[in-house]
């Protein structure tokens, strides 16, 4: 059933700020809390993050505390003293809980968590927004870092909001089209990942804005325009929804350092996007035969061994692959399936990946030779003659657009 709720909220400077209702409690005991965490080092280090992208006078400190399962934990009592406030707040039942920190107090802080139960807890920022070229390139990134400095931080505080199972649209008073249109379009989305992937999700949240399109989410949430972006929700949504819950659930991109698991991260985040894709919005697929698409070479030998988890100055992950891993990834996985017989092969592989304490690229290709009866690692080293020769078997090409289409979008 969708449920739709709002939530009270007060406005500050022209942003929207709101202490949830849980946020500012009275002072309490401690001393009932089974389990202590000091965030003190991560918040100082999230804050100084936040103001480094961002002009903003009050930082919004937003934490999501969760299980080992990636279920959200409620009632878990965040502390943050600074030099002249004693600020607190309560988990709710998505166990988010945020504060606003004066810009001026954010290097000398003091943060605890306390709860009933070990917790994990995310910080999440992500940035919203439409770039003019077709394909994100350093230069895009570091444009957008540049006008972040004085983009609105959105938290989702004082919205109204529909749920149904995991997945949460936060929407303005007046929005509510646009909100059903994305919470439908990801519950089917959903559908799709369980009985291709059948992968453990964390929670989904996306926030309608009808202000400018750029603009920076604390607290997680995934832009969303009033007349929702087929392209957004049938395609990057589910690929960022799945990516996210590799990484927190399954552990593919361990550590802070450069990975080589990036075949799984993107790859299977993008084998479900152009799945959901082919059903519902089959236009999206044309990168896949773009001759022009970034680092394609019919003539070039591709290595996925080699593809690195991205950084901000290198988002590629490297020349060997580069991106267009993004587009032999997601055919690794559907050849493997295919020639593995086996249509459950990525959900056992998922699961004996999550259980196994190396998660190196090495471990995931040893688990996956056992579980196909492939040579896996020669499976991943694909020419871009074999691609485009073969993507069409399983991500037919869509047919061309009509000029009444292309108009109408």
């Amino acid at each position: 059933m969708v449920q739709k709720k709002c939530r009270p909220g007060v406005i500050l400077g022209g942003i929207v700020l709101l202490l949830l209702a849980t946020s500012v409690v009275g002072a309490q005991e401690t001393e009932a809390y089974t389990d202590t965490t000091d965030l003190t080092g991560t918040v100082r280090g999230t804050l100084g993050f936040v103001a480094k992208i961002n002009n903003s006078d009050s930082l919004p400190l937003f934490v999501t505390f969760c299980d080992s399962v990636g279920e959200p934990i409620l009632g878990v009592k965040l502390e943050v003293e600074t030099r002249k406030a004693q600020l607190e707040g309560i988990s709710d039942e998505n166990g988010e809980v945020v504060l606003w920190v004066s810009r001026k107090d954010r290097r000398k802080i003091k943060a605890m968590a306390y709860g009933q139960q070990p917790s994990k807890q995310n910080f999440s920022f992500t940035f919203s927004g439409k770039s003019e070229s077709e394909h994100v390139g350093l230069l895009t990134l570091f444009r957008v870092l540049r006008e972040a400095r004085n983009m609105p931080i959105i938290t989702g505080e004082g919205m109204e909001e529909l749920t149904e199972g995991n997945i949460r649209v936060l929407y303005p008073a007046g929005y509510e089209e646009g909100a059903q249109i994305t919470l439908e379009a990801m519950l089917a989305g959903q559908s799709v990942i369980d009985s291709i992937v059948g992968m453990r999700l964390t929670p989904f949240k996306a926030i309608l804005s009808p202000d400018s399109f750029r603009r920076l989410h604390a607290g997680g949430g995934w832009g969303v325009e009033p007349e929702p972006d087929s392209g957004d929700i049938f395609g990057v949504f589910v690929h960022e929804w799945v990516e996210t819950s590799l990484d927190k659930l399954y552990d593919v991109y361990y550590g802070d350092d450069v990975t080589y698991t990036r075949w799984i991260g993107d790859g299977l985040a993008n084998y479900a996007a152009f799945t959901v894709a082919e059903i519902f919005y089959p236009q999206d697929l044309d990168n896949l035969y773009d001759e022009e698409y970034p680092c394609y070479d019919s003539d070039k030998t591709y290595d996925l061994k080699e593809w690195k988890s991205p950084t901000i100055t290198n988002p590629q992950g490297g020349r060997s692959v580069g991106l267009f891993g993004y587009m032999i990834a997601p055919y690794f996985w559907a050849k493997v399936v295919e020639k593995s017989g086996n249509p459950k092969l990525i959900p056992e592989f998922l699961e004996a990946y999550r259980i196994s304490e190396d998660k190196s690229s090495e471990a995931a290709i040893a688990i996956l030779t056992e579980l196909s009866g492939l040579d896996i690692e020669a499976e991943m080293v694909i020419t871009g003659k074999e691609y485009r020769e073969n993507v069409g078997r399983y991500w037919p090409e869509p047919p061309a657009e009509t000029d009444a289409q292309i108009e109408s979008d």
